[in-house]
């Protein structure tokens, strides 16, 4: 009977210094994930599931005049990957590249490998020296479904080449994005095409992917960045077009000042609306394709009326 004991009491040592450790090894395959705004979280967090944990350094704000603080830098040289959308979006990740000395970082550009658009009108400028020629494409590519989906694959690829263990589970997660997003086009084409209205008004040029996707026209009142207004001359010809063609609604969105859509609408009679280019986190339980379906929603619903 002793000796019974003394060989259970033998197991349950061994046992407990073996599961700390197992525990250990367990969370040291964990991989630290930074990704730099919401569209790279939430397409990022889908393609991962469980495996990992999944951080934004930016979530409350717009991408496009955002710079990251001495602790994002940090977050993002400590983290073993950070996932970005473009060169031309977040134009600061060259000099963390650059920079990053022996820090074990990995970074991965969502939109590697995929053609961006030119941004209207600048479809046929040249690039003068100095010039950096990413500033001539629209960065925009996530509200697209199909876009957003080829980012997933993207980020399911190198993330499979950093992980082999779990390359099946990234490309099962991709491939559920994609069929997900192909259905949300599917749902809408038809819609749009039997909406009234084929062009609507923005309050920034951020829908030029979604508007191509679904055979529609946006006309932004500022600039590819949200940042940016319109001048005098370009206010008059907005206002003059909206006129013209019947404009109803114009466009706005959250978090940023809607100042000039205001006066647009002050000079025109139109109502404003608010409609998310999810660069901010919306802060809720829905995922990135439910998220861009009530974006669309919101659009075809006006444009249908």
């Amino acid at each position: 009977m002793k000796k019974i004991n003394r060989l259970v009491l033998a197991v349950l040592m061994t046992l407990a210094t073996i599961l700390p450790l197992n525990r250990v090894q367990s969370q040291a395959k964990d991989l630290n994930i930074v990704t730099s705004f919401y569209p790279m979280y939430a397409i990022t967090s889908e393609i991962v599931g469980d495996l990992h944990e999944v951080k934004m350094i930016n979530s409350g704000k717009g991408i496009h005049d955002f710079e990251p603080s001495a602790a994002d830098i940090k977050a993002i040289y400590n983290a073993d990957i950070f996932i970005y959308n473009s060169k031309s979006l977040e134009s600061w990740t060259k000099n963390l590249e650059a920079n990053k000395g022996d820090h074990k970082v990995q970074m991965i550009q969502a939109t590697e490998d995929l053609e961006l658009k030119k941004v209207p009108g600048l479809e046929d400028m040249e690039v003068m020296e100095g010039k950096d020629e990413s500033n001539l494409y629209d960065p925009h590519s996530w509200l697209d479904p199909i876009e957003a989906g080829r980012e997933a694959q993207v980020i399911a690829d190198q993330l499979a080449k950093i992980d082999p263990d779990n390359a099946d589970h990234y490309q099962t997660n991709a491939k559920a994005f994609q069929d997900k997003a192909q259905a949300l086009v599917d749902k809408y084409t038809p819609i749009f095409d039997k909406a009234k209205l084929k062009t609507f008004v923005t309050q920034h040029t951020a829908f030029y992917y979604l508007a191509e996707r679904f055979g529609l026209k946006q006309l932004g009142i500022s600039g590819i960045s949200s940042d940016q207004e319109p001048s005098a001359r370009q206010l008059n010809e907005v206002i003059q077009f909206v006129k013209e063609n019947n404009v109803k609604t114009i466009f706005v969105e959250p978090n940023i000042s809607n100042k000039v859509s205001q006066v647009v609408a002050q000079n025109t009679g139109v109502d404003v609306v608010e409609m998310s280019p999810l660069e901010s986190d919306p802060q809720n339980d829905l995922t990135f394709l439910e998220n861009m379906e009530a974006q669309l929603k919101v659009l075809s619903d006006v444009l249908s009326k």
